[in-house]
């Protein structure tokens, strides 16, 4: 009972710190196996999320392309309020990983994801684990984002619709997130 308050405590926390869309555990942990809170795998998230998208990434250098490290910054709704910060690492097999500042390492802010570039049109799909404060799994986090790559190629921009699971794979509504993201590319130089 004592990690459940905890846990309602830390996600009740996330929500005030970072606004409505906060992803973050709250509830309570469970025995089931692994893939029981793995949406994708139990087929409940909806069918724009739950689709498996064509591994077809932008190769080449142009200005278009996603490929490379950006600072990504989600805002809720229109903005101006901030959700979430992320580094993101964006590859040419298209692959992308995020770090980010939602919440803490132990909450888990690590998230991958796979995309599929058309023009300069960017549509992912990110996931994660949620984590409860004694380290016992929560459920899942997904994120779908549609953005475009600037002209010059030096930032996307975009909008995102999140939501984190529990461990029956069941929404919770008080952890939904939506709304606009920009991002500025990192370059060596």
């Amino acid at each position: 009972m004592r990690a459940f308050l905890h846990t309602i405590v830390a996600g009740g926390l996330l929500i005030v710190f970072t606004a409505s869309g906060a992803d973050g555990a709250c509830i309570t942990p469970s025995s089931r196996p692994a893939t029981a809170s793995n949406p994708v795998a139990r087929g409940l998230l909806p069918n724009s999320l739950a689709a498996s998208p064509a591994v077809t990434a932008t190769t080449d250098a142009s200005e278009s392309s996603i490929v490379g490290l950006w600072f990504t910054t989600f805002y809720v709704g229109d903005g101006p309020g901030v959700w979430d910060e992320a580094y993101e690492q964006w590859h040419s097999d298209g692959t992308e990983l995020a770090l980010d500042n939602a919440v803490p390492p132990s909450l888990g802010n690590v998230c991958v994801g796979v995309w599929k570039q058309e023009g300069r049109t960017i549509r992912l799909r990110h996931f994660t684990f949620n984590w409860n404060p004694d380290g016992t799994k929560a459920g899942t986090f997904a994120l779908l984002m549609t953005a475009t790559v600037g002209h010059g190629g030096k930032s996307f921009s975009g909008r995102y619709v999140s939501d984190s699971y529990d461990l029956e794979g069941n929404v919770i509504p008080e952890l939904h997130g939506e709304g606009v993201v920009r991002a500025t590319r990192i370059t060596a130089d």
